[in-house]
């Protein structure tokens, strides 16, 4: 209905030759704005009779008025009009049960019943009788339909909210990405209802319940975000890197599928975006984690006066080191700090240092040995070479791990340690003794790349140019992310 007619516009009594229109106010402002008029009908005698298999109820126009009726996208608007005051009769096209038209008498007349039974007989004019007709079926087929969608659509918002709230975050998103399924049905129904390219009122009631489901949409998806986010934080306690990394990238992806909603129906869009970016931080700051970690056990092992200290520290840095190369082999994209080339070149420093610092430690122990052995103490003696075998045991197991080079040296001074202990326990048990052939001219001359017990200091010396692994920044500090602490 492109201009309204008169009759929808005007009010007032008719005169001699003329028919009024209503009394109060024109027809066209009992359509709200969000509906439209479709069709107008009008009656100067008949008006509407309403009524059940029980009563009925006729409703006339005054002298000089009349019957006004509107059918709009929405619903149909029956007014009469009377010099005591009009009279409105309203029926959505979501109660109508059926529709009929009749113009087989001097007039044209629409019966409409409702879904309760009541029947409404409108009369009118025979003219657009059949498109009226047509219209109003198709109006009452198409609103229930989706009406019917929509309560559906309700309940599944619900439930999807009652399993938010029980931490059921996948069932949840499933039930709500259900429901925004049967809203694209509704939506599609809404459309072909109306007139290419207009709205009309049926899509408005879709998108009213579109804007609810947004917002439990929003709730759900920023629900799994921080439930991700937690996760993340866990895996980073653990040293987990890569499924703190993959957490932290699930709750990211779940903030994406937010901003890629209307941002207008997004409840708390400015909090939400604070919470990605604060996402955005910590991601940076695990991309660096693994890297520093590495960086601060090898800072310390570096700084540690005593060798036993710094082989621990060293035995961290070598594994943190390993773990820097493994986490993005076989990635197609970087994720984790740190250049591979100097990485490695670094791991192999340290694999070094780690098993000098254990020689440290165990030669220490076999000269305390050869002094009490020396100062005619054999228990203590037998205590110190224990644990200097101990300890070359332990260096000797880095050495093939990560430093073979030294395995000779290692496995002839283990053995070494060992004739010692078993002259030390033979002096104690009163038996036999071997010959010492500690400073025989063919005992084991030591391996040029192992410190000697003679050279060695309480930690290794560390040559290696420790400058920034990640971008080669010359930064004293072993520290290749550029921060402090790990």
């Amino acid at each position: 209905m492109k201009s309204p007619p008169d009759v929808l516009t005007s009010t007032g009594p008719g005169g001699l030759f003329s028919t009024g229109y209503l009394h109060d106010e024109p027809a066209l402002v009992a359509v709200d704005d969000d509906e439209t008029p479709r069709f107008a009908l009008t009656s100067r005698k008949h008006g509407v009779e309403i009524g059940t298999s029980e009563s009925s109820e006729t409703v006339r126009p005054g002298s000089n008025y009349r019957m006004v009726g509107v059918v709009t996208d929405r619903r149909l608007i029956v007014l009469v009009g009377d010099d005591d005051g009009d009279r409105r009769f309203t029926v959505p096209h979501v109660d109508i049960d059926q529709v009929a038209g009749d113009h087989s008498l001097g007039h044209g007349q629409i019966t409409v019943r409702r879904c309760g039974g009541t029947e409404w007989r409108v009369h009118c004019g025979k003219q657009g009788i059949v498109d009226l007709t047509a219209y109003l079926s198709h109006a009452s087929q198409a609103w229930v339909r989706v009406e019917n969608i929509l309560d559906e659509v309700r309940r599944m918002l619900v439930t999807a909210t009652e399993q938010r709230d029980q931490g059921d975050h996948e069932q949840a998103l499933e039930t709500v990405l259900e429901a925004e399924d049967r809203l694209d049905t509704a939506g599609e129904t809404a459309t072909e209802f109306g007139p290419p390219g207009d709205a009309n009122a049926l899509e408005g009631r879709v998108t009213t319940v579109r804007e609810r489901h947004i917002v439990t949409l929003t709730e759900v998806r920023r629900s799994r975000a921080r439930r991700a986010v937690d996760a993340g934080e866990q895996h980073w306690r653990g040293n987990e890197f890569v499924a703190a990394y993959d957490a932290y990238e699930a709750a990211r992806a779940e903030y994406e599928e937010i901003f890629s909603l209307p941002t207008e129906d997004v409840p708390d869009l400015a909090d939400i975006r604070g919470e990605r970016d604060r996402l955005d931080t910590v991601i940076e700051d695990l991309e660096q984690s693994p890297l520093r970690t590495a960086a601060a056990a090898d800072n310390e092992a570096v700084a540690a006066e005593d060798p036993a200290v710094a082989a621990e520290h060293w035995a961290e840095a070598l594994e943190a080191y390993r773990e820097v190369l493994e986490l993005d082999w076989g990635a197609d994209e970087r994720r984790f700090a740190g250049d591979p080339k100097r990485v490695r070149e670094r791991l192999g420093t340290v694999a070094e240092n780690l098993v000098t610092a254990r020689r440290t430690v165990a030669t220490d122990a076999m000269e305390a040995g050869d002094w009490y052995a020396d100062a005619s103490q054999p228990d203590a003696a037998l205590a110190e070479y224990k644990t200097a075998q101990a300890a070359f045991e332990t260096a000797l197991v880095d050495a093939r791990d990560c430093y073979p080079d030294a395995t000779d040296h290692l496995e002839a001074e283990l053995n070494a340690v060992k004739q010692r202990r078993s002259r030390a326990k033979a002096r104690l048990d009163d038996e036999p003794v071997d010959v010492d052939g500690r400073f025989d001219e063919t005992g084991t001359t030591p391996d040029p790349d192992i410190t000697t017990a003679d050279d060695r200091s309480s930690s290794p010396t560390d040559t290696t140019d420790r400058s920034d692994i990640e971008d080669g920044s010359t930064d004293p500090k072993i520290d290749p992310t550029g921060h402090s602490g790990s």
